[in-house]
């Protein structure tokens, strides 16, 4: 009996590490779009470190808005109902029936 547990438990920790390393479903070809996209956009990669955050948002705002034009023109182009909206979820709770006898647990406190 013994035996099947270390053997069991050495399986599992040797499988660890191999879903440790599971890809995160993103390819080299996708990240050299969106690199490219950056480049077209006016990111340079080569600017100092201290502007590095503030030049890279203001590059990914002008592909987030070129992409937002071109889905608006799509979307004025289509057909079907319009997908703006909101929703919610929840809501209060109707109180409980009192029931003669029973006390809060918050009782005499």
């Amino acid at each position: 009996m013994k035996r099947i547990l270390i053997a069991s438990l050495l399986t599992a920790t040797m499988a660890l590490p191999v879903a440790a390393f599971a890809q995160s479903g993103v390819t080299r070809a996708q990240v050299r779009a969106e690199l490219l996209e950056l480049q077209q956009a006016g990111y340079r990669g080569t600017t100092s470190d201290a502007t590095y955050p503030s030049e890279l948002l203001a590059a990914q705002q002008r592909v987030a808005a070129r992409d937002a034009s071109r889905t608006s023109d799509a979307a004025n182009s289509s057909f079907g109902p319009a997908t703006s909206g909101s929703s919610s979820s929840g809501g209060r709770a109707a109180p409980a029936q009192e029931i003669p006898g029973l006390h809060s647990i918050y009782f005499g406190s």
